[in-house]
């Protein structure tokens, strides 16, 4: 029994997410199909909505991954390479409607689920982890105390963290604005 569409695999990108979920449906379809008899000419219609399917899905996801700067996208394109040119060539080896049946329920089943659940969740993983980094890095930034300095420049403000306002004033420590090279002060 395949597994159903649920939340758990969102890559939280919708575009993605729906593919995702066409391609499961696509999948359920093969399943439902795989012991009752059907005419061949179904399974070749299903089978190539599905080959169809798979390579617009991939070529999408390729595109986000490069957006997110995925940095195993090189080898994630080489398993897409490896589904597609597997389903060929399992498509052209086809000797009759039950061969056909079982070739789709393999690519439904093995290649395609097992790449979403396993594959593309390590996509969304990693997307996180950036997610979660950034996160952090603005809460950092947003936890240090700055004070706001002047110079000559108009209209130009110098952000200083707390350590070097503290130094500037318990130090009478000078520093410079780069632009004007006057010293800067207090606003």
């Amino acid at each position: 029994m395949l597994p159903k569409w649920c939340d758990k695999y969102s890559i939280h990108n919708e575009e993605i997410d729906r593919q995702h979920q066409k391609l499961f449906e696509l999948a359920a379809n093969v399943e439902m199909i795989s012991d009752k008899p059907i005419h061949k000419g179904q399974i070749k219609f299903l089978l190539a909505d599905f080959f169809n399917y798979m390579k617009e899905h991939f070529a999408e996801e390729e595109k986000y991954m490069a957006k997110i700067g995925y940095p195993e996208l090189v080898n994630h394109q080489k398993i897409h390479k490896s589904i597609i040119q597997s389903m060929i060539d399992l498509i052209q080896n086809i000797k009759s409607t039950n061969d056909l049946k079982e070739k789709l329920n393999i690519i439904a089943s093995k290649w395609l689920l097992e790449h979403i659940l396993r594959e593309d969740m390590k996509i969304e993983k990693w997307h996180q982890t950036q997610l979660n980094k950034k996160d952090n890095e603005t809460n950092l930034e947003d936890l240090q105390e700055f004070y706001e300095y002047i110079c000559s420049c108009t209209d130009k403000i110098h952000k200083v963290p707390c350590e070097i306002h503290q130094k500037i004033q318990k130090t009478n420590a000078s520093y410079k604005c780069k632009t004007c090279q006057e010293a800067i002060k207090l606003k």
